[in-house]
C-alpha cells in the first residue's frame, strides 16, 4: 500500500474538512472541539490557512489513491515573543489505516515542514492522557513531556487530564 504524505493544497480544503468531522465523532475525547459544534460551520478553523497556502500554519495529509486518510497540522504562535515556537494540532489517521506508522510519519513531515519555516525553534504538541498509543509515537519521535493539565477536558461527567511535550530544533537527530 503506497501512502503519499504532503502539505495539502487550497483545492483540498473540502477534503480536510470532511476528515476532521469524522475524527471528532470518532474519537470525541481526544479532541478539544466537538462534532456538533464544528459540523454547521462553513469553513472549519484551518481551513482558510489550506486555502490561502499560509506558510506559518498549514495541514500535512496522508493520501491513499488520492483520497485523505490523515492529517496533522501546525499553527505558528503569533505573538512577537513566542512566534518563535508552534504547535502541532489535530492530528488523526482513519482507523482503516492506523497501525501502520501513518501517524508518525504525519507529525515526522509536519515536524520537518515548520522547522523549515523561519526562526522557528521548537514544536508543542499535546495529547490526552488516554491516547497511550499517541503518546508512545510522539515520545519516539523526539518529544518530551513538560507538563500534565488535569482535569483538561471534561465530557459529560468525565475529565480526561492532557499530556504537553515539546521537541527543539537544536535537538533533532537526523
Amino acid at each position: 500500500m503506497e501512502i503519499k504524505i504532503r502539505k495539502l493544497r487550497p483545492n483540498e480544503s473540502n477534503a480536510y474538512k470532511k476528515l476532521r468531522l469524522e475524527c471528532l465523532k470518532n474519537y470525541p475525547e481526544y479532541f478539544t472541539t466537538n462534532y456538533e459544534d464544528e459540523k454547521v460551520k462553513e469553513k472549519l478553523f484551518l481551513q482558510s490557512f489550506i486555502e490561502h497556502s499560509d506558510k506559518n500554519s498549514f495541514v500535512v495529509g496522508a493520501f491513499h489513491d488520492n483520497v485523505l486518510i490523515g492529517i496533522s497540522a501546525f499553527k505558528r504562535h503569533e505573538n512577537k515573543k513566542i512566534n518563535h515556537s508552534g504547535i502541532i494540532i489535530q492530528v488523526y489517521v482513519n482507523s482503516n489505516y492506523q497501525g501502520k506508522k501513518i501517524g508518525s510519519n504525519l507529525v515526522k513531515t509536519t515536524i520537518e515542514e515548520a522547522f523549515k519555516i523561519n526562526g522557528i525553534e521548537q514544536i508543542e504538541i499535546g495529547v490526552v492522557s488516554i491516547n497511550e498509543n499517541a503518546y508512545k509515537i510522539y515520545q519516539k519521535i523526539g518529544f518530551k513531556e513538560f507538563g500534565l493539565q488535569k482535569n483538561f477536558l471534561k465530557i459529560n461527567d468525565t475529565y480526561y487530564n492532557h499530556r504537553m511535550m515539546v521537541i527543539f530544533k537544536n535537538e533533532i537527530h537526523t
